[in-house]
């Protein structure tokens, strides 16, 4: 594992440890730590990234005496404006004590009205963005543990979306990407809860049929999509994941294989939650 990227997140944590009840972990850091803290599998090889997103409801209150903005500044990163709006889009970048790293806050767009930024504390902005409210209210509290890697006297308590509610934006937002890359990943994200979840199976299928009711023309979206991509071994979601396999992960199997075990585990997951 690259302990370089881990750390960038471990020190991005610690730096904004007032905030982390009103932070969740989302993009690729929430599958590593799923892996590393939920599944208990420390020798699982994730896709990494230095950038971290985080999702936030649309006001956050401020908490002590530093808003998240001037707490990040102040421990070195740049922000940085990723557009030409008012609001602007924001992500912090630079290094934490040789970590690189780039933050970017994300939020829930309501209504009709086109992707926005919004302003969700004094100096941060948050862009908005369809279906960020399942990763937001359905989360799970993880414990960091392990202590020497975060450089923490106590363990840190984070939150991150559900694995179902992971997968059920990721499945609705995939079509969404214009980013060939950014779209693989979002499936592989996809396979790699599902094949790292087996112990969580009959949670996850509980899970989507509170989906089924509550969301329901989403769920029909999501499994239109998913299934569409996933017909067969060789299919272009199929692919699309084995695009994004890391090197050093499921080494025994070849490429062959490994589309045959893919396109088994997401096929499993679309018939335990379609309706019966």
């Amino acid at each position: 594992m690259n302990e370089r990227f881990m750390s960038g997140l471990y020190k991005t944590l610690l730096i904004l440890s007032d905030y982390l009840p009103e932070i969740v972990v989302g993009g690729g850091w929430a599958t590593f730590l799923y892996g590393r803290y939920l599944f208990k599998n420390r020798q699982r090889e994730p896709v990494f990234t230095r950038d971290i997103d985080f999702m936030v409801k649309s006001k956050i209150p401020i908490i002590g005496k530093n808003t998240v903005d001037q707490l990040l500044v102040e421990a070195g990163l740049r922000a940085k404006f990723k557009s030409r709006g008012n609001p602007p889009v924001i992500h912090y970048e630079g290094t934490i004590e040789g970590s690189d790293v780039e933050i970017e806050f994300l939020t829930d767009q309501t209504g009709s009205k086109p992707d926005a930024v919004l302003e969700v504390q004094e100096g941060l902005h948050a862009e908005a963005l369809r279906y960020v409210s399942l990763l937001v209210e359905n989360i799970l509290v993880l414990t960091l543990d392990d202590t020497n890697l975060i450089d923490a006297l106590a363990p840190l308590t984070v939150k991150v979306p559900t694995p179902a509610a992971y997968i059920f934006q990721k499945g609705l937002i995939f079509k969404r990407r214009w980013d060939h890359q950014k779209r693989a990943k979002d499936l592989y994200y996809i396979f790699d809860i599902l094949a790292g979840s087996r112990e969580i199976r009959y949670d996850l299928i509980w899970e989507f049929s509170e989906f089924r009711i509550k969301h329901a023309k989403w769920y029909q979206t999501f499994m239109a999509d998913l299934g569409e991509l996933f017909e067969g071994p060789e299919s272009e979601g199929v692919l699309l994941v084995t695009e994004q396999r890391p090197v050093n992960a499921y080494v025994e199997l070849d490429n062959l294989q490994f589309q045959q075990y893919a396109f088994g585990i997401v096929e499993e997951f679309i018939k335990g939650i379609s309706p019966q």
